[in-house]
């Protein structure tokens, strides 16, 4: 399993967003993390977002007129054997 990862991605996402994310499990396997963009980050704070983000398997941003989120997520690993 990759939960260190994950947790280890939630909590660096968290604190370069200055906001809160919450971790998911998928339907179909893996972690999803989510987080609000705050209004007003810097351009060195979106930079240090995007840099987590990279370290996902996937990740996105949606934005309505209301609000910003990110979104990453993290496939399971297989055991080697």
């Amino acid at each position: 399993m990759r939960t260190t990862r994950v947790f280890d991605l939630a909590y660096r996402l968290a604190v370069a967003a200055r906001t809160r994310a919450c971790v998911r499990l998928r339907p179909g396997g893996g972690y999803l993390v989510e987080a609000p963009l705050p209004a007003g980050l810097t351009e060195q704070e979106e930079l240090a977002v995007l840099d987590v983000l990279a370290d996902a398997d996937r990740y996105g941003h949606d934005y309505s007129p209301t609000a910003e989120r990110v979104w990453a997520e993290l496939d399971e690993e297989r055991e080697q054997q």
